[in-house]
């Protein structure tokens, strides 16, 4: 009898410290970082735009769901934050036209709201932005905040040059929201609560870039035929740090890691061009020649990934250098994979690139995951491809030419163990019946971080998704 009460009594005990340690795990775990692979909150995964994502991702073509036609650009990224997924619609075109910001369940793509937004112009293929609750977009003269529930405004900034922004979307980091307007020449430095404009910084040419920031140092493009530049700018004064010109028209995004920035250009009469720049001075470390174009490299596992190609004019093909310049792989010719408008996205030992339609400039016939260290496909699909996003296990897609986004992966995330649809405490239940037990990494649903135990980091994983 005492032997029983002793077993009862270590059960209940061992069920409150569980509800003890999700208790306090709940506010700790609230403010997890983008590092841990639950969102993809800005152009190209965070404020870095580095492309990489601590996710999981799925080894096959594990199709999950497609949107409506929503008329999401066919050259655009989406962002994932908050169980939802906010695109970018508008013409896949070098004109543009009638424009808008639609959120969707992350879970079934199905549409929670849509936002109308002043017409984007150039064919403009600005991705979105989100940060705590709010999401932000820039389309025509104009970049908005909006509340990331339901899609009301919150506040708008009007470019004071009265020109409209093309293809660089915001960035939001420290507090701030940074944009641009593109044949205006700059970049704006705005109050992330109110949409204040705090500083402008003029460039030379086209101020077409996303800005990347890290460590209180924003990194800047700008092009003008025949040409580019590349500037650091103290995000806090705007004023400039360094400036450096590259051979030809720096037309994308930088992405900065490890001390190094990495910027493109596209040559509309032949190959571009793949920097790697000192991120303290703008001396280059090295340059290698590509396939032209507009693509934001990604940073991971000591490479540097990147695509490009321009259908009708170039061949198209997906790159992997080391961080010091060295060629690991490139995909052939023959194989068709990658573009001047996709920015590759690199997660769980992937490379997710897009196949270009055969036809357009600006869409794409496909997605396809590569081997991040031999380039060798392990899967696709023949829908979406621009620029995709990677986080909770799932990758996120445009397609352009339908209109639509896809999504592939697992339908529940890995943290909602029981597969109800909720986060909660009989997660943790299941978590505590398998406590301390041991196998191959991902044996059971228990082993969440799929690292071949059972213990309190699976619990962390559910506490920062607690009560979703």
């Amino acid at each position: 009898m005492k032997i029983f009460k002793s077993k009862i009594i270590s059960k209940m005990l061992f069920a409150a410290t569980i509800l003890w340690t999700a208790a306090a795990l709940v506010p700790v775990c609230a403010f997890a970082s983008l590092a841990d692979g639950t969102s993809w909150e800005q152009f190209h995964g965070d404020a870095t735009n580095v492309g990489y994502s601590a996710s999981s991702a799925p080894d096959t073509a594990e199709f999950l769901w497609e949107s409506a036609d929503i008329g999401v650009n066919g050259s655009s990224s989406v962002v994932v934050a908050d169980g939802k997924v906010f695109a970018f619609s508008a013409p896949s075109d070098m004109y543009g036209g009638d424009s808008a910001l639609s959120c969707l369940n992350e879970l079934t793509g199905a549409t929670i709201w849509t936002t109308t937004l002043l017409p984007s112009e150039w064919g403009s293929w600005s991705s979105p932005a989100y940060h705590n609750g709010k999401v932000f977009v820039s389309s025509g003269p104009e970049t908005r905040c909006l509340n990331a529930s339901d899609g009301a405004q919150i506040w708008t900034f009007t470019n004071p040059s009265g020109n409209a922004s093309c293809n660089g979307g915001p960035t939001v980091a420290d507090g701030k929201v940074f944009c641009s307007d593109w044949d205006g020449g700059h970049y704006y430095c705005l109050n992330e609560d109110t949409g204040a404009l705090l500083w402008t910084f003029n460039v030379s040419g086209y101020a077409q870039g996303t800005a990347a920031y890290e460590n209180g140092y924003l990194y800047l493009t700008s092009w003008l035929y025949v040409g580019g530049h590349v500037y650091c700018v103290d995000a806090v004064s705007g004023n400039l740090v360094w400036h450096v010109t590259t051979n030809l028209d720096a037309c994308g995004s930088a992405a900065v890691a490890d001390g190094s920035v990495y910027v493109t250009t596209y040559n509309f009469s032949g190959d571009g061009e793949l920097y790697s720049l000192d991120a303290s001075d703008g001396s280059t470390n090295w340059v290698k020649i590509v396939q032209r174009t507009d693509s934001t490299p990604a940073v991971a596992y000591g490479n540097v990934y990147v695509c490009g190609g321009c259908t009708g004019y170039s061949y198209s093909q997906t790159y992997c250098f080391t961080t010091g310049g060295t060629l690991v792989w490139e995909t052939s010719t023959a194989f068709g994979v990658g573009n001047w408008t996709c920015s590759v996205a690199v997660a769980d030992g992937k490379v997710f690139v897009g196949k270009p339609d055969p036809v357009t400039y600006f869409c794409y016939s496909g997605i396809y995951a590569l081997d991040a260290y031999t380039g060798a496909e392990v899967w696709h699909y023949d829908a979406g491809g621009s620029s995709p996003a990677v986080a909770n296990g799932r990758v996120f897609t445009p397609h352009g030419a339908d209109g639509k986004v896809y999504a592939f992966g697992p339908a529940y995330p890995d943290w909602d163990v029981n597969q109800d649809g909720n986060i909660n405490v009989l997660d943790m239940v299941l978590i505590g019946q398998h406590w301390g037990e041991t196998g191959s990494p991902g044996w059971i649903r228990e082993d969440i971080n799929q690292d071949g135990s059972v213990n309190v980091l699976d619990m962390v994983l559910i506490g920062q998704h607690w009560g979703e």
